[in-house]
């Protein structure tokens, strides 16, 4: 890892940016092509995924290191990502670039974003942290770091406005990349998918420690549901080659490899679009799944000593963002012990079974679509270049 997060030279703005997933590298590359399209010499440098890369940004250390969930799994990757930390508040205290953004992954960038404040320089912090759902006390601690947050979901404002923190809701970008009305028969010719045939997305996570969880878990669903519809076939979109390679070893160790699995580099929106119901993992993914407007079932495990701490803070009675935004359970959450392969594969059948089911689900979904409209990357870069002005 350098130690210098900008090449000198240079008149444009400076931006040090960090995203610590896959879903937060499509946010920070959304976010940072709005920014250019208005400052075109604006540089961003930090901690990027592919996509941003892709976009302008450099990155002084792979994005897969900071892609780490769960108490017990960030224990053992502790001393590594204090070091990223300590040598990137370092790098920002020198530099003093205009502007830090922390795209999401709190627990690493609150931090981060109440050092360079403490120097001085002006923070935002991009998709709050779920306190809706757990750890509200987390909201003082948002407060001292962040000098601006920018949310995605419509009734985060209130919770920000009561508690005196700057914020604007900008709406979620993954909006405006779904079709409201997808075209299921032009994305299965796309997929060269057959196009009556029996099609499930399967979405283990991008993580390395989700793969570890869910892999078996997901290709025993699959036999399971290749013995009810033999003539189905499993789309499973994958982000990386290690989150590859595990799942292939699953399906090696079940002795799965004569089912009709369709390992995808990416095309995740496509996969679950063509689909006929989905399987995902809690997270990022689960919203797409909503915007995909297929039915959708939602399970998720983590160590048990994560699992029992989680539940003790847990402030709502479900975990993915499709509840959460209707404010009711409307797909089926079958989390650490209920998540069996018996279980999901009978919930995904009812869907298959039930189109008087599926039709009313994907009609809720539509409705949550609207809600999330509101500008997504373009709305927050006006409030960057805003910020960036005044930094100027």
């Amino acid at each position: 890892m350098s130690d210098t997060l900008f090449a000198p030279g240079g008149k444009g703005p400076r931006v040090a940016i960090v995203a610590g997933e896959a879903s937060g590298d499509l946010l920070g590359a959304d976010l940072i092509r709005a920014v250019q399209r208005r400052l075109p010499d604006a540089r961003f440098a930090g901690i990027a995924g592919p996509r941003m890369i892709a976009a302008g940004a450099h990155s002084i250390v792979p994005m897969a290191k900071l892609s780490v969930r769960g108490y017990i799994e960030v224990l053992r990757h502790l001393p590594e990502l204090l070091g990223i930390r300590r040598r990137l508040k370092r790098a920002i205290v020198k530099e003093r670039p205009d502007l830090v953004i922390g795209i999401d992954a709190p627990d690493f960038n609150l931090g981060l974003e109440r050092a360079a404040r403490e120097a001085g320089l002006q923070s935002v912090h991009y998709v709050s942290p779920s306190v809706w759902a757990w750890r509200a006390e987390r909201l003082k601690k948002i407060g001292r770091a962040a000098s601006h947050v920018l949310l995605l979901f419509p009734f985060e404002a209130a919770i920000y406005r009561e508690a005196g923190i700057p914020a604007t809701y900008v709406g979620h970008p993954l909006a405006a990349q779904f079709p409201m009305v997808p075209d299921q028969a032009a994305l299965r010719e796309l997929l060269d998918l057959p196009e009556k045939r029996l099609a499930f997305a399967l979405l283990p996570g991008s993580r390395v420690s989700e793969l570890e969880m869910h892999a078996e878990l997901f290709v025993r669903t699959a036999q399971l549901l290749h013995g009810r519809y033999p003539e189905a076939l499993f789309l499973v979109p994958l982000v990386t080659r290690e989150t590859r390679r595990l799942f292939e070893d699953a399906i090696w160790r079940l002795g799965a490899q004569d089912l009709p699995f369709r390992l995808m580099f990416g095309h995740a929106h496509e996969a679950m679009m063509a689909a006929d119901a989905i399987l995902v993992a809690s997270g990022t993914a689960a919203l797409e799944a909503m915007l995909a407007k297929r039915p959708t079932v939602v399970t998720y495990r983590i160590s048990r000593i994560t699992y029992w701490l989680v539940r003790r803070k847990l402030k709502i009675p479900y975990v993915s963002l499709p509840n959460v935004l209707a404010g009711e359970r409307i797909v089926p959450e079958l989390l650490q012990h209920d998540a069996t392969p018996e279980k999901l594969s009978a919930q995904l059948a009812a869907f298959i079974e039930d189109p008087e089911a599926s039709a009313a689900l994907t009609a809720r979904f539509a409705q949550l679509h609207e809600s999330l409209q509101c500008g997504g990357a373009e709305q927050a870069a006006e409030v960057i270049v805003s910020l960036l002005q005044k930094a100027r």
